[in-house]
């Protein structure tokens, strides 16, 4: 073998141990002998791995060679990076060998760092050192690969390390040694290089300082480590990049004689350093004072510019010791005062309004500037200022002023668009009600010029409808009445409920005893003795049945499964392969079909393939079979169960193994007990079932394949029935010349004498509509009496005409009861919140309250369409959600029940969007309660499009304010809706003119949402009482609201209470 097979096989084989052994026994002219010949051998690995790709997977080749190559080389990575340190002369092209692209890999593991110091160790001290610090500028972040490679090369080698930044942040990470030789070179850089900051950021102080905190404190002298840290500050950064920094700095803890020399630096540091430096450089500057009054001024400046709350206090109590000790320098702390104005902290704005009250003589001559902030304060804190500071001028003047745009105009109802059986707009609900308008109408008129249209998509038309057990899409059922008409008969009703042939499956038990040598075993019991269990389905089985029958198949723990015997009574029945024979010889035996020994489950096993049209069973096809003996009689779990036994009972394991294998089985040792194995089996039989009858609606609905009504929401599953009635009148020759519930106008309303001329047309056919046709044109009718239609109606001669005219003349059907109620998940079942919240809770659903008050002696009305949803739906088929306020135009709170079980559907989103709400908007009836809970939801997530429809239900006079706000309550006690978010989207609605309706739902929020006894007052009770505030004096409002008095009256100086008593100011026409 050559040098060089041997070192390709040891890379090929990464045996990397072995590999290093070798390379450092190399001499120089081996090395270079090598090293010429290292580059060839990747592309000999990527040939030869790739080749074999291709011969493997022939078609697609190209893209499995590029990873199973990328896998080679990862697995390799270290013998070829080792190579490469082991042979290649020159240190440049070592480094990029090192670091190319084919040994330097992303997923490959870490480097051997010991080996490669090893086999680098044998390479000259020159070599070693210029590798060592081409490789240390090849790193670029302290995770890179290489890194820890490089920083134990500079080690070893003694080389000085370059003024490289991602070194010395590689360094900071990489594991640390005692006595360190570049301990001394880059710790001091750690103040410079970027990214240090960021790899110390985890370094602590308690419970004692960590490595390089203390490293820091112990090497570097106390100056440098100061400097450091300071000019560190002073170049910015995130704040977990300058931890580290501020840290050494509090261990270092410099005395008042240290921090002088760098006061200037600190006070450079307060206006905008990150919180934790701006406080340490506070804390220096405090230990300086007394400061220069100039020092002084621009400390209190900054300060006061500040975010953070406790900074600007810290000002403010700087500004009020240096005025009191010297009052005539309180004209230079104007300009802070009038900063602290605009702070977004009450606290910091109501301190200084007190200063400046406090030491309002000496502002005297700065009266414009103090007035010029004053807008930036609130109301009632403005309003001191203005007060006394203001002279002539009115306070409300000062006070900010704010215009709204009027309301919008309602726009005009539109008429619905005409009938198409092509219809393309962008409501779905627009398209169905004008297809099944042209449909029907189309029929009347043509039937041959309907049929010719629809035929081209009938057979483009792959009908995945047909394979569905129920029709639940409006889509699928467009399909089947176009199938119907260009091909009669293609889309029969299911037939009515008759005997169903069905297997009823096997059933094993096993029985194990030890029986005395020579001892006769006992007789099988009776087959009335075994009990088969199975599922419950309502009906009754049929005579014709086959009976059950039992095999009793034995064998001896002596002959092993192979030796077993299969009887019924006193007759033995033939037994070979694992399986009665009861249809045919043993000879003719087919494969049993249960479990093998692998546990694996065969494709032809009782149950499921046999109900696959192409794939009929083998047996149970066959004419006059009535028992199935192709399932295995001793199935693997039952002999296991069996082996089990006999283990416990003293079988020899070995003899029980050989069972196991199907081997024969050893004789048994002389001491060893004859255990008996009685396995009981019953075959797969042929059985007849007959299904109970169904209840006339119900049956009429699975002969339709109408869903189960608990699958779907009522609205939808009355849609359905819509759909089915004119499937079957079409089947039965009885469609009437016109649909009757095609809407007139596009809110879903029909006009009255539009629906006569319609009975009248239908009644000429001598055809009645169907039930759900007539019931959803009497739903679209708009509310109140119409006298005229009535009387013309009741000259028409039908009984829907007759129907129709009793419910023109009376008020339509009367407003069912609605609403809802809040429950929430209480281990596995849901109960009723009451008055408050627990203090945890999880799921929380809305329960719809859905009850009529008056039938309408219409079926469909009052037991389909008006019966109580549940409180969650799984989905709704179709996307109908669009259709349900054009199906009740009339009762659009019936609608929003419907609605609440989309509502509440997650985080990231729900089914209920101002689409949906917006046609609630130009429909009838009242809003209450539910509508409401769905208003306050979408409005509290900031849903787009909910700000416009608020505006124009408004401008219609119709919006349901005050419950918007108790739900608005509800939702964001009950509910992941958070308040800030609710806050923002009232502020849009008031600023876009919605001002008087966003105060009358704040006016209903508040008592719902302020906190109560022992509950905790947070910064979103103030923000929101201080919106309320806002908006009550933009409205003029007036009227106590009892709870925000009560918190009125309360001393405390909290920003909450400050905004109560505002309000409360406001309401009681007080002055603010």
């Amino acid at each position: 073998m050559t040098l060089w097979t041997e070192i390709c096989d040891l890379i090929t084989r990464n045996q990397v141990i072995r590999l290093a052994d070798r390379l450092v026994t190399l001499t120089e002219e081996e090395r270079a002998e090598l090293g010429g010949r290292l580059p060839d051998l990747v592309k000999e690995l990527r040939r030869v791995r790739t080749e074999q790709v291709r011969a493997e997977h022939p078609d697609d080749f190209e893209e499995m060679a590029s990873w199973e190559v990328g896998d080679l080389l990862d697995e390799l990575a270290d013998a070829l990076l080792l190579t490469g340190v082991g042979v290649i002369t020159g240190p440049a092209a070592a480094v990029k060998w090192m670091t190319g692209r084919d040994v330097n890999r992303r997923w490959a593991g870490d480097p051997n760092v010991a080996q490669v110091c090893r086999v680098a160790a044998a390479r000259p001290p020159e070599w070693r050192r210029d590798v060592a610090v081409r490789l240390a500028r090849r790193v670029r972040r302290p995770a890179d690969r290489i890194a820890p490679l490089a920083v134990a090369l500079l080690r070893e080698s003694g080389a000085v390390p370059p003024d490289h930044d991602p070194l010395v942040a590689a360094w900071l990470t990489a594991p640390s040694v005692a006595g360190d030789p570049l301990t001394p070179v880059l710790l001091p850089r750690v103040f410079d290089a970027d990214g240090a900051g960021r790899a110390l950021r985890d370094e602590r102080l308690e419970p004692r300082p960590t490595r390089w905190l203390a490293a820091a404190a112990r090497e570097l002298p106390r100056e440098q480590a100061l400097d450091g840290c300071v000019s560190r500050f002073l170049r910015g950064g995130e704040a977990q990049d300058l931890r580290f920094f501020v840290r050494l700095h509090m261990l270092l803890d410099p005395t008042p004689a240290e921090s002088a020399p760098r006061l200037r630096d600190y006070l450079r540091l307060l206006p905008s350093a990150p919180g934790t430096v701006a406080e340490l450089a506070a804390e220096q500057v405090r230990r300086a004072m007394p400061l220069d009054h100039a020092d002084l001024v621009e400390a209190v400046d900054a300060l006061t510019f500040r975010d953070e709350a406790k900074f600007a206090a810290r000002g403010l109590r700087w500004l009020d010791q240096a005025i009191r000790a010297d009052p005539e320098v309180a004209a230079d702390f104007v300009t802070a005062l009038t900063t602290a104005y605009a702070h977004k902290s009450f606290d910091v704005r109501n301190r200084a309004v007190e200063l400046t009250l406090k030491y309002a003589g000496l502002f005297a001559d700065h009266t414009g500037a103090i007035l010029d902030g004053v807008h930036h304060l609130p109301t009632g804190l403005g309003a001191k200022l203005a007060e006394r500071f203001g002279g002539e001028v009115p306070i409300e003047e000062l006070l900010e002023r704010k215009e709204f745009p009027p309301l919008p105009e309602p726009p005009e109802a539109r008429r619905f668009p005409e009938p198409s059986i092509f219809p393309y707009h962008h409501e779905r609900w627009i398209d169905q009600e004008r297809w099944l308008a042209a449909f029907v109408a189309g029929i009347a008129d043509d039937r041959a010029e309907l049929r010719r249209r629809l035929e081209p998509h009938v057979e483009q038309d792959r009908g995945y409808w047909r394979s569905r057990e129920v029709r639940t899409d409006p889509d699928d059922w467009q399909s089947a009445l176009s199938a119907e008409l260009v091909t009669p008969g293609s889309v029969p009703e299911l037939p009515p409920i008759g005997p169903e042939k069905f297997w009823d499956g096997a059933n094993h038990s096993v029985g194990v005893r030890v029986l005395t040598r020579g001892e006769e075993p006992d007789p099988e019991p009776e087959p009335r003795g075994i009990t088969v269990v199975g599922g419950y389905r309502p009906g009754r089985y049929l005579d014709d049945d086959a009976p059950l029958r039992a095999f009793f198949i034995t064998w001896t723990s002596d002959d092993g499964p192979d030796g077993a015997v299969a009887c019924e009574g006193d007759r033995q029945i033939p037994f070979a392969g694992g399986r009665i024979h009861l249809n045919g010889s043993p000879a003719d035996a087919e494969q049993p079909s249960s479990y093998g020994g692998d546990g694996e489950k065969n494709e032809d096993e009782d149950g499921w393939d046999d109900e696959l049209p192409h794939r009929p069973h083998r047996l149970r096809t066959r004419p006059g079979v009535l028992y199935d003996d192709s399932v295995e009689a001793m199935p693997f779990f039952v002999l296991e169960r069996a082996y089990e036994r006999m283990a416990e009972l003293g079988v020899a394991p070995a003899r029980i193994a050989a069972m196991r294998a199907g081997k024969q089985v050893p004789p048994p040792d002389p001491d060893e007990p004859l255990v008996q194995v009685t396995v009981v089996f019953v075959p797969p039989r042929l059985r007849s079932f007959m299904p109970r009858e169904l209840p006339e609606h119900d049956e009429w609905r699975r002969r339709n394949r109408l869903p189960h009504p608990n699958r779907v929401s009522p609205p939808h599953d009355f849609l359905l029935h819509r759909y089915a009635e004119l499937a079957e009148a079409l089947r039965d020759g009885t469609l009437p010349p016109v649909l009757l519930a095609t809407p007139t106008w596009m809110s879903g309303h029909l006009d009255p004498d539009v629906l006569v001329d319609r009975l009248e047309t239908c009644a000429a056919a001598g055809v009645e509509p169907p039930p759900a046709d007539l019931a959803q044109a009497l739903l679209r009718l708009p509310r109140g009496s119409h006298r005229a239609a009535a009387d013309r109606a009741a000259e028409v001669a039908s009984e829907a005409a007759r129907s129709a005219a009793r419910w023109l003349a009376g008020d339509g059907m009367a407003d069912p009861e609605c609403g809802h109620v809040w429950r929430h998940m209480v281990g596995a079942s849901m109960v009723e919140f009451g008055d408050g919240e627990p203090e945890h809770f999880t799921e929380v659903r809305l329960q719809p309250v859905l009850r009529v008050t008056a039938p309408t002696g219409h079926r469909l009305i009052d037991e389909v369409l008006l019966r109580q949803p549940s409180d969650w739906t799984a989905d709704e088929y179709g996307g109908t959600l669009g259709a349900w306020p054009a199906m009740l135009p009339s009762h659009r709170e019936v609608v929003a029940v419907n609605f609440l079980p989309f509502l509440l559907r997650g985080r990231w989103g729900t089914w209920v969007t101002p689409p949906e709400i917006t046609s609630l908007e130009i429909t009838q009836g009242p809003m209450g309660e539910s509508t409401a809970v769905i208003l306050a939801f979408l409005l509290a997530g900031g849903v787009p499009g909910m700000i416009p429809l608020v505006l124009s239900m408004a401008a219609r006079g119709e919006l349901p304010a005050e419950a918007i706000g108790r739900q608005l309550a509800l939702v964001l006690r009950r509910t992941w809706r958070e308040t800030r978010p609710a806050i923002a989207a009232l502020t849009e609605l008031a600023d876009a003119g919605g001002h008087h309706e966003v105060w009358r739902i704040l006016r209903a929020l508040l008592p719902g949402m302020l906190p109560g006894e022992g509950r905790r007052i947070t910064a979103t009770h103030a923000e929101l009482v201080a919106f309320a505030a806002d908006v009550a004096r933009w409205t003029g409002a007036r009227g106590e609201i009892p709870v925000v008095a009560g918190f009125a009256r309360s001393r405390r100086t909290i920003r909450f209470v400050h905004e109560c008593k505002r309000l409360h100011a406001q309401l009681a026409g007080a002055a603010p």
